[in-house]
């Protein structure tokens, strides 16, 4: 038997003991046990690298003990040997009772109306009112999500809400019209009334034995819900006890101000009989409109139409049939005046080019229907949702594309001017948004996408390839991660890339620009881009405090051996080599940063080398001079005895001339 993984020194997890009957769809599920405490039986949930966690979520719900809640023992990132990398981990004290039931299309026993009010309302409506306190949503109510929590099944527990973002795995129709009409990755944070509508659903469930909708697909649940209210798509066909038609009305309202509150059910609990509104449908047209060869006579309908429809919807919003049934046939002078400021007039419209015809459909679902999530080329997300959708689809070039072209879009502004109410807690998302396409449309190093990833993800580890399983979520814990990496035998040429970069900035701000342009703007691979990352690591090692990374420091001793063997001096280039393999083996990159930054070093070698040049260049002329004179003197010495021989042979001929002439004389 292999040794138990140890989470924070509290928890031991047995990896060869798996509990399929409680695996969720972003975790799977083992056993547990606590080290020191005199605790029960415990599930851990090993989580889905490629899904992010609910991290903030996760501090706040630490010492949460209100029954009606799966309890949250510890959470942390383990080293899980079977897969030779790093996981999050959450654990739970386990259900003694097990799942209520394991797929959402399963079918249960029905329950009775005092049996679900007194072991299920009761307990949910005190988890529900204690989250809310602490400020989180549980967003995973539904009813493959419910556990007994004693061995006898009567008690009903929520189950897990932290390992994967608010309401990812909810089925549509467990989602209010709002959230159910966003794709799933991308329906943010929500709040406790949108978990109140689901204890709705969940209760039709334990009343009937089963889901009656879980049929049918999203788009048809979304239209039943728009076209005859939730309360009526949800149970239609199906006879519910009076006293319950009370309580799922005021819980499944459309309306987010007419459904009922945590303390309008506890009141209901308490025998109090309230008078839940009347379902509020949207006003009908006098006439439909067609979009894509179906008719639609109200807002909501005509908004998710021309969402899901974009590409045709073009030409149906600047078309004068558009504008006449909304002017004529809807007359609502709400949407009229939302039109107008989205929108503008007809005549501007007309002139607005075809390209245009995306962003035109996105400002007129949001006129039509401002509660609902913003619709872009087919992308449909709330604000708050935009991040996980990007971390949970960032292999796909679909998703990057749409989460780019929703961001250069720049609608949030519009949206929140069309919003009946402000929330504060949109205002910091607003002004993120609107920064965000400077660094998304940049091409560098630590910018474009990768950098909205982590921008928009403040707790997602880096998704960098190198360092990936080394499950990095902190700027502290990227040396030690590198290190790791700079040990394996097929690493890459380069300790930095895109995420790298895009991770390091958006997590600490002792990596500024001017580190990011020095690894944009130099010839990558080259001598310059590898100093450059070596600056940018050397920055971060210095600024987390926390050890020597010598094998790193030797991955780059070796990327910079041409920077050294470039060095001409041989005494000094001996010196460099002697000092960088010291500076490697402390492991701090600051101090082989300095060896190659040292300018002056640089300058000496290359006055030095200069100086050389220029003596070997005068060396050069001085020994083509000489040798020029040397064969100059070899023609003067034959023109010379040439002239001599001439010379001396006239004066021969002369005298020999002479003596002739003296002799006949005589």
């Amino acid at each position: 038997m292999a040794e138990p993984i140890v989470l924070k020194e509290r928890v031991e997890i047995d990896a060869d003991h798996p509990l399929p009957e409680f695996n969720i769809q972003n975790a799977a599920a083992y056993a547990a046990k606590a080290r020191r405490e005199s605790q029960g039986e415990m599930i851990a949930y090993v989580c889905d690298p490629s899904i992010p966690h609910r991290h903030d979520d996760l501090e706040s719900m630490r010492g949460f003990t209100t029954n009606g809640l799966i309890r949250l023992v510890e959470w942390g990132v383990v080293t899980w040997r079977p897969l030779n990398r790093r996981l999050a981990v959450v654990v739970y004290e386990k259900p003694l009772g097990g799942r209520i039931a394991s797929k959402i299309s399963d079918t249960i026993e029905p329950m009775s109306d005092e049996v679900i009010t007194r072991n299920f309302l009761t307990p949910a409506m005190g988890v529900l009112r204690d989250m809310s306190a602490r400020g989180v949503p549980h967003r995973a109510i539904r009813p493959d999500n419910l556990f007994y929590s004693d061995s006898g099944k009567r008690h009903i527990i929520l189950g897990d809400a932290l390992t994967a973002p608010p309401g990812l795995h909810n089925p549509t129709f467990c989602e209010t019209l709002e959230q159910g009409m966003a794709d799933p990755e991308a329906r943010g944070r929500g709040g406790v009334s949108d978990d109140l509508y689901a204890i709705g659903v969940c209760v039709i469930f334990l009343l009937l034995g089963r889901n009656p909708q879980h049929a049918m697909s999203p788009t048809e649940i979304i239209e039943r819900k728009i076209a005859i209210s939730s309360y009526a798509a949800l149970t239609a066909g199906h006879r519910i006890q009076m006293n319950m038609v009370e309580l799922l009305r005021g819980l499944l309202a459309d309306d987010p101000k007419d459904r009922w509150s945590v303390r309008e059910v506890e009141l209901w609990i308490g025998g109090r009989r309230l008078t839940p509104k009347q379902a509020k449908l949207p006003p009908k047209a006098a006439r439909p409109i067609n979009i894509a060869g179906r008719d639609h006579d109200n807002v909501r309908s005509v908004a998710e139409a021309l969402g899901r429809n974009w590409l045709v919807a073009g030409e149906v919003v600047r078309g004068q049939d558009f504008d006449n049934w909304i002017r004529r046939s809807l007359t609502d002078e709400r949407v009229i005046d939302a039109m107008n400021k989205t929108l503008g007039s007809q005549a501007l419209l007309a002139k607005t080019p075809d390209s245009e015809n995306p962003r035109l459909v996105t400002r007129a679902c949001m006129a039509l229907d401002a509660n609902a999530p913003l619709r872009h080329k087919g992308f449909s997300a709330h604000v708050d949702g935009v991040g996980a959708a990007l971390a949970i689809g960032f292999d796909r070039e679909d998703i990057r594309q749409k989460v780019a072209d929703f961001i250069n879009g720049k609608f949030i502004g519009a949206w929140m001017s069309l919003q009946t109410r402000n929330r504060a807690d949109l205002n910091e998302m607003y002004g993120l948004f609107d920064k965000l396409p400077v660094p998304l449309n940049m091409t560098g190093i630590g910018y474009g996408i990768e950098r909205v990833l982590y921008e928009l993800n403040k707790h997602l580890h880096c998704q960098s390839p190198l360092i990936e399983p080394f499950f990095v979520t902190t700027i502290d814990r990227l040396i030690p991660a590198l290190e790791g990496a700079s040990k394996s035998r097929d690493r890459p040429r380069m300790p930095i890339d895109r995420h790298i970069a895009a991770f390091a900035a958006a997590r600490t701000a002792d990596v500024d620009e001017r580190h990011l342009r020095a690894l944009s703007n130099n010839n990558q691979g080259g001598t310059d881009h590898i100093l450059a990352a070596l600056s940018l690591l050397a920055r971060i090692q210095t600024m987390s405090k926390n050890g020597p990374a010598p094998t790193l420091a030797a991955w780059f001793a070796e990327l910079m051996e041409p920077a050294v063997n470039s060095f001409h001096n041989l005494k000094q280039r001996k010196a460099i080599e002697a000092n960088v393999a010291r500076a490697a083996e402390t492991g701090m990159l600051m101090e082989l940063q300095a060896i190659y930054a040292d300018q002056k070093a640089i300058q000496r070698d290359q006055h030095g080398y200069a100086q050389a040049q220029q003596e070997h260049r005068y060396c050069g002329a001085q020994i083509e001079q000489l040798t020029l004179e040397l064969n100059n003197r070899e023609h003067m010495a034959t023109e010379l005895g040439e002239q001599v021989a001439a010379v001396t042979s006239g004066v021969v001929g002369s005298l020999g001339s002479t003596a002739i002439i003296v002799m006949f004389m005589l």
